[in-house]
């Protein structure tokens, strides 16, 4: 019997590589033995790791992230090299000078044939989906059949060993959309497995206790009252796995917001690409959008507070200049949602894209992942620029750490502005971003509010610090020592019982003054200037008025913004 080496490379140890499980389930070759490593691991080491296994057959699963720590490895390799996935699907004639043969497209079938001919010694040439090399020219055999995905399983072979990882699952495959930036544009069409299996997968995930599930469907809610009746089996169902989704929210409606609200808070996260806001270029890449029904959708959810969503951008799409992608990024900004991801065209060999980019004066790097340098209506210093946009926008805001000031910030001078103004503050300071740990990172904003001479932001930034989930210490420029904070623990001793017992109970809360209504803003996303003291109790995250006896929770919850008008 042969052995085959199937080679997964995950970008990090929690992922899994949903590709090579389904290849090995559906050959049924019982040669065949799975791999994992991640981009982070040492090339060499690895190298040596699957030498060591001397195998007649080394197949790798290559994407733009990974082709290159593949390209290494390969050359390694005792035996036969096969390569698969949409990287070597784009470019075999490319990676078959270092690989010798490559399935293009849809794999399990015709890794199927291609390890059974393997094993009985016939000429692997006669594999469908088949590209290789003969004498120096390409050749590139018809495509074997779809798969019915009925008949998929789950990959997974013991999910308890899974527990903590996060598991890639499939309810369809294909897109209905034509976006020119993206190969599964070209799939032709959608094709979904039945409902009642994926809700039997599901009940096997949540059973073995799987931390969380992300879909790899390219539109999950392409078909809304399947994507509705899989929302409602999850939420009612319960357990502790969460669900990660990539849907239009375009497709969405009043029934399907109605059911995400009652899901639990975290168990159901959607991804919404909207790319861009400027209608003419999501004309010119043919991106089907209704961006003021998304934004509706959107603010409702995020609302709720129960979901996690995160919208994504691209920055140097065809006509899309500096002053069009910073109001993209205002009018994604100001929906609420927990994270927005700024992001950089690929130009991806074989999509639509690679053919536009002349046209649209489109320049990008010639190696993985292709990402673009320059554009007709973006310089390369411009894309500098929203490169440390897109830095400190994960560090303040995904990152949870300062959401409120930029919050403040974003609606007093837009979100994009503000980003570019702390940038320059910061490279006028001769400050690297990536250099500033989380405290240097607060004293930069506290040097940027006392700039601005906006005072409110200075109550937000305070606000960012002190709603964490252990007691912090504020830079020294925030800190306000005053006496009545010491005499009213001391005259109310009745404030302690709900703090844990010891001689330091107040180390588990804060007592703070503030200029609004604290309890207002964070329950109605309101500023109402006020003078208000608070008590800020980190045992349980809440958040009390001294004054009123309001209360209010506080940890990495974001306020209500006003709503987005179209």
């Amino acid at each position: 019997m042969k052995k085959i080496v199937l080679v997964g490379i995950n970008a990090k140890y929690t992922h899994t590589n949903l590709a090579i499980r389904y290849l090995a389930q559906y050959a049924g070759h019982p040669g065949v033995e799975l791999f994992e490593c991640t981009i982070n691991q040492p090339a060499e080491q690895v190298a040596q790791e699957l030498a060591a296994k001397n195998a007649a057959l080394y197949g790798f699963s290559a994407y733009i992230w990974n082709i290159e720590y593949i390209r290494a490895l390969a050359k390694a390799v005792p035996g036969i090299v096969l390569l698969g996935g949409p990287e070597a699907s784009s470019a075999p004639e490319e990676y078959l000078e270092f690989a010798d043969y490559i399935i293009r497209g849809e794999g399990e079938e015709a890794f199927r044939i291609f390890a059974d001919k393997l094993e009985r010694g016939e000429d692997l040439r006669g594999t469908p989906s088949l590209c290789y090399l003969q004498d120096g020219a390409l050749r590139q055999n018809p495509p074997a059949p779809y798969v019915d995905l009925a008949g998929l399983l789950i990959p997974y072979e013991n999910l308890q060993k899974f527990s903590g990882r996060v598991l890639y699952y499939e309810s369809s495959r294909g897109c209905p959309f034509r976006c020119a930036y993206c190969l599964s544009s070209l799939s032709g069409g959608v094709r979904f497995a039945p409902v009642s299996k994926v809700l039997a997968d599901l009940d096997r995930f949540t059973a073995a206790g799987v931390m969380k599930v992300k879909f790899v469907d390219r539109t999950f809610n392409a078909n809304p009252a399947r994507a509705r009746e899989i929302f409602e089996h999850i939420i009612r169902s319960g357990g502790g796995t969460d669900f990660h989704f990539e849907i239009a929210a375009d497709l969405l409606d009043e029934q399907a917001c109605a059911l995400l609200e009652r899901a639990r808070p975290g168990q159901i996260q959607l991804e919404i690409g909207v790319q861009s806001t400027h209608q003419p270029t999501l004309a010119a890449i043919k991106r089907v959008q209704d961006f003021g029904y998304t934004a509706k959708m959107v603010q409702r959810l995020a609302k709720a507070k129960n979901l996690h969503l995160h919208l994504d951008l691209i920055a140097g799409l065809p006509l899309e200049g500096m002053e069009q992608f910073c109001r993209s990024i205002d009018d994604v900004m100001a929906l609420g949602a927990e994270k927005v991801q700024l992001g950089f065209l690929k130009v991806l060999k074989g999509s639509k894209m690679q053919e536009m980019a002349e046209e649209y004066g489109i320049l990008y790097h010639a190696s993985a992942p292709y990402e673009v340098c320059q554009t007709a209506q973006l310089s390369g210093r411009e894309l500098a620029k929203l490169h440390q946009v897109e830095y400190l926008l994960d560090r303040t805001y995904n990152s949870g750490l300062f959401r409120h000031v930029v919050n403040y910030f974003g609606r007093q001078m837009g979100y994009a502005n503000f980003y570019l103004q702390l940038s320059e503050q910061l490279e006028q300071e001769e400050i690297s971003p990536r250099a500033l740990g989380e405290k240097q990172l607060a004293e930069a904003l506290l040097r940027f509010c006392q700039r601005s001479g906006e005072q409110m932001a200075k109550e937000m930034l305070r606000l960012d610090l002190l709603i964490k989930k252990r007691r912090p210490k504020l830079p020294a420029a925030l800190e306000c020592d005053a006496p009545w904070k010491r005499e009213l623990f001391r005259e109310n001793p009745e404030m302690l019982q709900s703090l844990p017992a010891g001689k330091r109970a107040w180390h588990y809360a804060r007592l703070e003054d503030f200029s609004l209504d604290l309890c207002r803003y964070l329950k109605e996303g309101e500023i109402c200037p006020g003078q208000g003291r608070y008590l800020f109790d980190y045992t349980d995250w809440s958040l009390h008025d001294l004054q009123t006896g309001q209360e209010a929770g506080f940890g990495s919850a974001l306020p209500v913004l006003p709503r987005w008008e179209a």
